[in-house]
């Protein structure tokens, strides 16, 4: 017979796996609790917030109402700031010597008055560079959410799989637990109790082992504070929907006025909205703006970029296929045609079928298995699909570009428009003061409406004019809908080569030369076979629009200069590495001056560093820099304390190009550096020599690149 067994580490196996069917059991249940913990570390952090700009106000405040309240009183009575006033009563306030009933109910109602409309303004944003323990107490709790609600279905379906087994197991290795049983045990029992215990511990191994969706979920509750606020840079959209859907008592900001009547605003916030399909958390103006396009049926969404068009969208097609719908298309320019098709399958659970040029059978695949067909303006003119065929969702990107009745792209966008009840233009330019255009854009979704528009466009006011389009038109801006201003948004902006820039591309990376393979799209003699260009072109002209000014960067000169081709007088004199830091600030004075839709162009290395240019608040970068921190110099440049704007940074990226592999290891080495620097004070030094040891990564990249080429 074998050895006797280890009793002690039987015991702990066995304790182990009662342990994991527990949890998986109960993970559904957790829920409750965790969601009472982000609740409790809210209000904590909101309390510290509202108490520190309180302390902020000086007492000073309450003589600028001139009615008659004297602060030197208070001063005297050592009251310097409206916290501690907030913090007394009436009767306290009456007792300090000097005040009297008259002057303490001024004080007490003014204070209160200054408290109510710091609240309505406080920002929620939370503050992860220099975070302070409520910061950090409210990051983990919502991080712990976060993860579970991601997996908690997981979790239900591994407890009915593994239950059964998991109990089978145990009562097959007690027999192994105790000298007694053993002792007492047959050979057979024996025999098998000690197979039992090596089978439970292979199991445990293989299916809650480190890589397992259940050691993840478990993990979460003591995940390290530094792996919590990676988490939350990579996911912040996330983590402040999360907070407004289960904080709601937080948030005293006023609804953003839509001009509907009272009666149809009920309506849409009553529509049901099953988000199955979805993977993403919406904010609650982004479900709103969803219920709307799907009670509306046929609308434009018009809210200012960075506000999320694209993810309500998605969520409007999600919903409809909870409905039990099921073909849905979006038609954008090609510039963004492969963003489209990232952010529904990042965001959804949906299928995307990518339709470019004249491509029947991605057509035909698409009409037989459903789904979202993602297309282009170009490409819509040369479908042929069949006069009794009908779907359910048309979503047009960028509207703005059918506003002209005459255009070739106009008319094949009517034909889709027969085609579905459903429709969503999209267009993040203010449209509501072109009057003609904006008529003919209504006209395609709601005649009615456009007809009472006609009628009243050169009579009505432009709060009457805003209120008939009401019903079709829904736009809102940052400042209206986000607490937590000002913020960064990132854009990866992938662009799909034409056959000019493929053939200039294969060139460089046969040459191995990188910085030539780094130049993709940028070295096409006409700018307008740059699929960057055209794009980078896009992007300043929206940009313009919302009144804002860029800053562009490259490694290259030659982009740059290629930028200032393709943009002409909008751009001021390139900051170059060879200019004095005179010359830089005069440029900077320059641009600082300038009116809207500026643009400041500058090699990465000279502009990145030692330059304040909040006047900026969209950033693009030509092509991925070779360290993040390169890029992260850069944007904060505008990005940075005084900015009063949302900063947009865009980085152009080539679709199935080097770009990619770069895009991967800079997420990587970004992810290191904030693992690294957070733990050291010395971390950027260290992380530095770190990479040094690693340049052989980029003749690698290069290699590799020339393989999968090759392999084609």
């Amino acid at each position: 017979m074998s050895q006797k067994p280890d009793f002690h580490l039987i015991k702990t196996l066995i304790n182990h796996a009662y342990d994991i069917d527990c949890r998986l059991k109960t993970a559904a249940d957790s829920q409750k609790s965790e969601i009472a913990a982000v609740r409790q570390t809210a209000d904590n952090f909101y309390k510290e917030r509202l108490k520190f700009t309180l302390e902020g106000l000086n007492v000073d405040i309450l003589a600028q109402g001139k009615q008659g309240i004297r602060v030197s009183h208070l001063r005297n009575a050592g009251i310097n700031n409206i916290y501690q006033l907030s913090q007394m009563s009436y009767s306290q306030i009456e007792a300090i010597e000097g005040i009297g009933a008259q002057g303490a109910k001024k004080i007490h109602e003014t204070t209160r008055q200054i408290v109510d409309n710091t609240k309505k303004n406080l920002s929620v944003r939370i503050n992860v560079d220099s975070p302070h323990k409520s910061d950090d107490d409210l990051i983990h709790a919502l991080y712990v959410l976060i993860i579970h609600d991601s997996l908690r279905a997981v979790m239900k379906d591994l407890f009915k799989e593994h239950h059964n087994s998991l109990l089978q197991m145990i009562s097959d290795a007690k027999s192994a637990t105790s000298g007694m049983k053993w002792f007492f045990a047959s050979k057979s029992k024996k025999e098998t109790a000690l197979n039992a215990v090596a089978e439970l511990n292979n199991y445990i191994e293989y299916n809650f082992g480190n890589q397992s969706n259940y050691h993840i979920y478990i993990s979460a509750d003591t995940a390290d504070i530094t792996e919590c606020r990676v988490h939350f840079r990579e996911n912040s959209a996330a983590y402040y929907s999360t907070l407004e859907k289960y904080c709601k008592h937080l948030d005293t900001s006023e609804k953003p006025q839509t001009g509907l009547s009272a009666e149809l605003l009920s309506e849409i916030e009553a529509q049901h909205l099953d988000l199955k399909h979805m993977k993403a958390t919406l904010r609650s103006y982004q479900t709103f703006g969803a219920k709307y396009a799907v009670h509306q049926k046929r609308t434009l969404l018009g809210d200012e970029m960075g506000l999320g068009k694209t993810i309500q969208a998605i969520a409007v097609m999600a919903a409809l296929k909870a409905e039990g719908k099921h073909h849905f298309m979006v038609v954008c320019p090609a510039s963004v045609l492969i963003n489209w098709c990232r952010e529904i399958e990042k965001h959804s659970h949906l299928t995307v079928t990518k339709i470019h040029g004249a491509d029947e059978e991605s057509l035909y695949y698409w009409r037989s298995n459903g789904d979202v067909a993602v297309t282009t303006y170009e490409s819509i003119s040369r479908f042929n699909l069949p006069e009794l065929f009908s779907f359910d969702m048309l979503v047009v990107d960028e509207a703005h570009y059918v506003k002209n009745p005459e255009a070739q792209r106009t008319e094949a966008m009517m034909k889709l428009l027969a085609k579905t009840e459903g429709v969503l233009y999209m267009s993040g330019t203010p449209l509501v003061n072109r009057v003609d255009e904006m008529c003919f854009l209504v006209n395609c979704l709601q005649p009615e409406i456009a007809e009472r528009l006609e009628k009243v466009k050169n009579i009505s006011t432009s709060e009457q004019f805003r209120q008939e389009l009401a019903p079709v038109y829904l736009r809102r801006v940052r400042e209206d809908v986000l607490k937590e201003l000002p913020d960064l948004i990132e854009k990866e902006q992938w662009c799909v080569l034409g056959e000019t820039e493929k053939s200039i591309y294969r060139d460089a990376v046969a040459s191995g030369n990188l910085m030539a393979i780094r130049q993709v799209s940028w070295q096409t003699d006409n700018l307008n076979d740059s699929s960057k260009a055209m794009r980078l072109y896009e992007i300043c002209e929206d940009a313009k629009e919302q009144g804002r000014k860029i800053i562009v960067f490259s490694f290259f000169r030659n982009t740059l200069e290629k930028v200032h081709q393709l943009l002409g007088d909008r751009c001021l004199e390139t900051i170059s590495g060879d200019i004095s830091p005179a010359k830089r600030q005069e440029i900077v004075d320059a641009f600082n001056a300038a009116e809207p839709g500026a643009v400041l162009v500058s090699q990465v290395q000279a502009g990145g560093t030692g330059l304040n240019i909040q006047a900026a608040s969209v950033v693009v970068f030509c092509e991925p820099q070779l360290t993040p921190a390169i890029e992260n110099q850069a944007i904060s440049r505008a990005y940075r304390m005084g900015q009063t704007r949302d900063v947009l940074v865009h980085r152009l990226l080539a679709d199935d190009t080097i770009d990619e592999r770069m895009l991967e290891i800079l997420s990587k080495k970004q992810t290191e550096f904030d693992n690294f620097a957070d733990e050291s004070v010395i971390g950027d030094t260290q992380l530095e020599a770190q990479n040094s040891q690693e340049s052989s990564w980029i003749t690698k990249m290069v290699k590799e690149e020339q393989q999968r080429l090759l392999s084609q």
